[in-house]
């Protein structure tokens, strides 16, 4: 606040004579307050800290990685795990993605080691949900440390902008109904599933 009180104070000595230049310059000097490194931030190892608190982990404060993403997806896969790559934006969401596609063919494998179809194909469904959790759970963690920029405007477009398309791309839902079908079909193999009324709080099965 000193620092913005003393160049006021020069602006305002220096065209003290010309109010209306004084004005369009302050009008000027705050419109572009949003477009630059404002935001105070400690740099500790691979991240930086805004407020000391908000975990940030994209080098380049200006980044959105729109372009990185979309448009060159090479550049963000493991097969290319150099020093220029880390620490751009939505590298690591890249890389998770690209070292844990899920795989196929589970349902084919458990009914040729004689698992009945029915129960491979619940069992195989299962193991889906519990795999894109863990996908999921780190993706969340991953945009999270992307978001924070010491940019007001960078924060904002990939936490409000970007944050929006990622979901949209990526986040798998699951309907009450799917739900339901699912727990109706699969509770009567046991303990391995959940209880039919599992929603309910019995947890008989």
């Amino acid at each position: 606040m000193k620092f913005f009180k003393s160049l006021y104070k020069n602006f305002q000595t220096r065209f003290s004579h010309n109010p209306k230049s004084t004005s369009k310059l302050l009008v000027i000097l705050c419109f572009a307050l949003p477009f630059l490194p404002i935001l105070p931030y400690d740099k500790k190892g691979d991240s930086f800290y805004l407020f000391g608190v908000f975990e940030g982990s994209t080098d380049n404060f200006y980044e959105t990685g729109i372009f990185t993403e979309f448009f060159n997806t090479n550049i963000v896969t493991s097969e290319n795990p150099n020093k220029y790559n880390q620490g751009r934006a939505l590298y690591d969401l890249g890389k998770l993605y690209d070292d844990n596609l899920l795989p196929s063919g589970q349902r084919d494998y458990l009914i040729k080691e004689g698992v009945d179809e029915e129960l491979a194909s619940c069992i195989t469904i299962r193991d889906m949900f519990y795999y894109d959790y863990f996908i999921e759970i780190n993706k969340n963690k991953i945009i999270n440390k992307y978001h924070p920029s010491p940019v007001p405007i960078v924060w904002f477009i990939r936490s409000a902008l970007v944050r929006t398309v990622l979901d949209e791309i990526s986040s798998h839902e699951l309907t009450e109904d799917q739900f339901q079908k699912f727990n109706a079909k699969c509770s009567k193999y046991g303990k391995i599933f959940l209880p039919k009324n599992y929603q309910k709080g019995d947890f008989s099965y």
